[in-house]
């Protein structure tokens, strides 16, 4: 799991590329909906936090 609150990130955007068959679980406050997409895509999934 990528927590991104950690790294001082609040919001995951769409604009990057993800490894392929290597699923990931993405922890954020905030996801547009360009990058839930290619999570989910990928096989992950997206963890939503207040």
């Amino acid at each position: 799991m990528i927590d991104v609150t950690q790294f001082g990130y609040f919001k995951v955007l769409g604009k990057g590329v993800l490894p392929e068959n290597q699923p990931i679980v993405v922890k954020a406050k905030l996801v547009s909906k360009t990058a839930e997409k290619k999570i989910k895509e990928a096989g992950g999934a997206v963890v939503l936090t207040a």
